[in-house]
């Protein structure tokens, strides 16, 4: 009876289909497919069969090792949904019982391998179905946003939503996505976490976002929100602060916020730096000879190569070790209230300051004072750090008493400060009291000998904090670890192993454990089923054109920089992963060599 009562449900599935479509012109009958990276809308037309596989000629490929090259074929006929068996080596489940052809009814799961496939019919008011986003393709969204965030001076916000329970992604994703705009963007972080990107909106709406995801009946969600740039301001931040707060939230307190940034202990500071390459060895011997000193020092490099470590190195190595350690992220204070965060603000002095607060020059007598991201300090916040810098006094916001500080000043920066002077966006006075001595810190690309043994590190942290099984790193992989480029540098390593753990099966983490970015995998869009509709109105035509000119400006910079990265990137006004994302999803590569 049960199989009469699923074919007569299909039948109805496939009438209800066919009355629509007059009425709605897109297929209403999908498949869903939930891979480990991702999950994938494939619509079905009837007579014309989809087949899922790991590769072309596959109709809808899925880049997982579970998956045949041409695993199952789905076909909407007269009586319903069939699904068949091609022959796979690791079979087609349905109801978790092999099968060779089976009738699939709507909200069944059909296991391919370890690719879950699930069946949907939509309603004409029903929206379309929403894919799930793999994690470099969320990655590289974030990043242009944080990109566009910062040019723009906009808000955004990045929830991490994990289940409490371990429940699968795919079996609630789909009632979190129904709580999303359409600009909004969901992508996998492991079996059992998510992230959703909220571009424009900041931490009191994404926190009531948050609370509604996490409030879903029958779900078991908690979530960590992070928002730019109040809580990070470079994409790899704030996945790493959202992730934080998602671990540390409880079934009792469900959504957590991620702090401001404003004391910071860097996470490998408590083990010490590792130094192993020959250009870290030589900024280390610098760095002691500096640190016994008192004079201000300027620490500059690429984003996530460990500027903070090395600021809290030179802390812990003079003279004022005993003092306080007080750092600030210059980026994430608002501009209306950099001098209060600086130099305190008495009771009154604006709406909103109840009590008096002391600034974190004060709070830093006798210690040191590190500004992470001094170049996006304002022209009158660099005016006011000036003098306090040159007279060793402040004056809180509100009062006309000065206070003497004593502290050393120590400085961070992705930033070229000397351009930034010349184009009268840095003053020059501010920069000679605060260069006294410059630090260099090499990217990561620039010393591989740290890599594995910072993975090692990584892996452990990781393991510890999310009880995962793996325990070591292939040698396959830690290959792939060693020959990337590390746009991110130290703090994408981290994200990436971290991860590796979240995702792994077993004891060690192999190849397939990593990004599409580190295994040199491009994105390429794949093309629809034959016959299929599609709902880019022609939107197919322009992304193709699209797609050519962003190739012919990422080549042209390329040959004006003489195939200088980071240059070209600096050319085009692109963050260097997005670049190098590029890279490899239009072959640019092959084709400038």
């Amino acid at each position: 009876m049960k199989g009469e009562d699923d074919r007569q449900n299909t039948t109805n599935v496939v009438e209800t289909a066919r009355s629509q479509a007059g009425a709605v012109p897109s297929t209403r009958v999908s498949l869903v497919l939930y891979h480990r990276d991702g999950a994938k809308v494939v619509p079905l037309v009837q007579g014309t069969p989809v087949v899922v596989g790991r590769e072309w000629p596959a109709d809808s490929v899925v880049a997982d090792p579970s998956l045949s090259r041409q695993h199952a074929r789905f076909t909407l006929a007269d009586d319903g949904v069939w699904v068949e068996d091609l022959g796979s080596t690791n079979g087609t489940k349905l109801g978790g019982e092999p099968v060779s052809r089976a009738l699939v009814v709507p909200g069944a799961e059909v296991a391919l391998g370890s690719v879950a496939a699930s069946l949907h019919v939509l309603a004409p008011k029903d929206g379309g179905l929403r894919g799930v986003d793999g994690h470099d393709r969320l990655l590289t969204r974030l990043e242009d946003e944080v990109l566009r965030a910062r040019t723009f001076g906009r808000p955004l916000a990045l929830v991490m939503v994990r289940s409490l329970e371990g429940a699968p992604v795919r079996h609630w994703i789909d009632r979190v996505q129904k709580l999303l705009r359409p600009v909004d963007a969901s992508g996998f972080y492991g079996p059992t976490s998510a992230i959703v990107l909220l571009p424009e909106m900041d931490q009191a709406a994404a926190t009531e976002i948050a609370r509604a995801l996490a409030g879903a009946p029958g779900l078991a969600l908690a979530a960590g929100v992070a928002t730019f740039p109040r809580s990070a301001t470079s994409a790899d931040e704030l996945v790493d602060v959202a992730r934080t707060a998602a671990r540390s939230a409880t079934s009792g307190q469900p959504v957590l916020d991620a702090a401001p940034r404003d004391t910071l202990v860097p996470p490998a500071a408590a083990e010490g730096p590792i130094v192993r390459s020959p250009a870290m060895r030589a900024l280390y011997d610098t760095l002691e000879r500096v640190a016994r000193s008192t004079i201000p020092v300027l620490v500059h490099g690429e984003t996530g190569t460990g500027k903070e470590v090395v600021a809290t190195t030179i802390h812990a190595a003079g003279p004022r070790c005993a003092g306080p350690l007080r750092c600030i992220n210059c980026g994430a204070i608002p501009a209306t209230l950099v001098e209060s965060v600086l130099f305190g603000h008495e009771r009154g002095a604006f709406t909103g300051a109840d009590r008096m607060q002391k600034g974190i020059f004060e709070e830093a007598r006798g210690g040191t004072v590190f500004l992470d991201e001094i170049g996006e300090l304002s022209a009158a916040a660099q005016v006011a750090l000036l003098r306090v810098i040159e007279t060793k006094r402040l004056m809180r916001v509100g009062s006309t008493h000065e206070i003497e500080v004593d502290v050393r000043v120590l400085a961070a920066t992705h930033r070229d400060l000397e351009a930034m002077c010349s184009a009268g966006t840095f003053r020059w006075d501010l920069l000679y009291r605060l260069n006294t001595m410059t630090l260099d810190v090499p990217p990561l690309r620039e010393r591989t000998e740290e890599i594995a043994p910072l993975a090692d590190r990584f892996l452990a942290e990781a393991v510890r904090v999310s009880q995962g099984t793996a325990r070591s790193i292939s040698p396959e992989a830690l290959a792939l670890l060693v020959r990337y480029h590390w746009p991110g540098n130290v703090r994408e390593l981290r994200n990436v192993i971290d991860r590796a753990v979240v995702i792994a099966t077993g004891e060690v983490i192999g190849p397939l454990d990593l990004s599409d970015r580190v295994r040199g995998l491009g994105a390429a869009p794949e093309p629809s089923p034959a016959g299929a509709p599609t709902d880019d109105g022609g939107g197919a035509d322009f992304k193709d054109r699209i797609r050519t000119y962003e190739t012919e400006l990422i080549l042209d910079a390329l040959r004006r920089t003489g195939g200088n990265q980071k240059e070209a990137a600096n050319l085009l006004r692109m963050p260097i992963r997005t670049l190098a994302h590029k890279l490899l999803a239009y072959g640019i590569k092959k084709k400038f060599a």
